[in-house]
C-alpha cells in the first residue's frame, strides 16, 4: 500500500492535472489502474511525449460509402495533426460518426492520442 501512495503522491506533485476517482467495492482496482495511469503518464513526460485529444469535422459525400467518409475524415485528421508539428506515436482510442442535422450530413471523428514534437 505504501508503494502505491508514493506513486500516487509522486504523480500528483509531477503533473499538471490528475483525476481520481473511487467507486465503491472498486477501491483496490481503481487504486491500481490510477498508479499505472500515472505511471504512464510520467514515463511519457520524461520522453516528452504527452497525451492529448483531436476532432474533426468534415461534409459528407453522398457519392461514396459510411466508411469511405469515415477514412476520408480520420486522414484528413492525422493530416492537421502533421501539420500541427506533432508525431503520433500511440493511438489510444478513435471515434466516428454521421451526424446529421436538418438533412445535412457531416462526419465527425476524434481520437485521444500520444504525441511527441517533430524533431
Amino acid at each position: 500500500m505504501k508503494k502505491i501512495l508514493t506513486i500516487l503522491t509522486i504523480a500528483l506533485a509531477t503533473t499538471s492535472c490528475m483525476k481520481l476517482e473511487v467507486k465503491p467495492g472498486r477501491v483496490i482496482g481503481d487504486t491500481v489502474d490510477a498508479g499505472k495511469d500515472a505511471y504512464q503518464s510520467i514515463q511519457r513526460s520524461r520522453r516528452g511525449e504527452e497525451e492529448r485529444g483531436f476532432s474533426h469535422r468534415t461534409s459528407y459525400d453522398s457519392a461514396i460509402s459510411n466508411a469511405a467518409n469515415i477514412a476520408g475524415c480520420k486522414e484528413e485528421l492525422m493530416e492537421v495533426v502533421s501539420v500541427s508539428n506533432l508525431v503520433v506515436s500511440q493511438v489510444i482510442s478513435e471515434s466516428s460518426e454521421v451526424l446529421v442535422q436538418d438533412g445535412d450530413k457531416t462526419i465527425h471523428c476524434s481520437i485521444q492520442a500520444v504525441v511527441r514534437p517533430k524533431a
